[in-house]
């Protein structure tokens, strides 16, 4: 889904008006899955397309998060991230190195994950939210 025709129709048919910086914007976000912030989107984005604004990489993701495009993710602490895989799914978080893997457990073995992991790490919040994250 890299061709702007294509990309503008996958926004329409999802509601979305289209324009050149929700185009570039999704072209960067939605082609693979993977987890980023908004400062790096911006980046990547300002390279090519200059005259994209930070405050409209931030709406526009926003806006993507609005209509299900993206999901927000608080995997670390230090920023939000948003991820362009919008199944359920939980994450691993490296702490060495801040790398973020989706994994899939069933809600069962989750449960028994997190009771593990609460004993070993009493620091940890308890909650057992949609989400996992697991830092290693």
């Amino acid at each position: 889904m890299q061709k702007p025709a294509d990309i503008a129709e996958f926004l329409k048919a999802r509601g979305l008006r289209v324009s050149l910086q929700k185009l570039e914007i999704a072209k960067h976000v939605l082609g693979e899955h993977r987890h980023f912030t908004a400062e790096e989107i911006f980046k990547e984005i300002n390279t090519d397309f200059p005259r994209v604004s930070r405050a409209t990489v931030f709406n526009v993701l926003n806006l993507f998060v609005e209509h299900g495009l993206l999901k927000t993710v608080q995997a670390r602490s230090d920023v939000l991230l948003y991820d362009s895989n919008t199944e359920d799914h939980d994450h691993v978080v490296v702490a060495a190195t801040g790398k973020i893997f989706d994994v899939q457990l069933p809600e069962k073995e989750k449960q028994a994950f997190l009771k593990t992991l609460w004993i070993k790490n009493p620091h940890l919040p308890k909650k057992a939210a949609a989400q996992v994250v697991v830092h290693v």
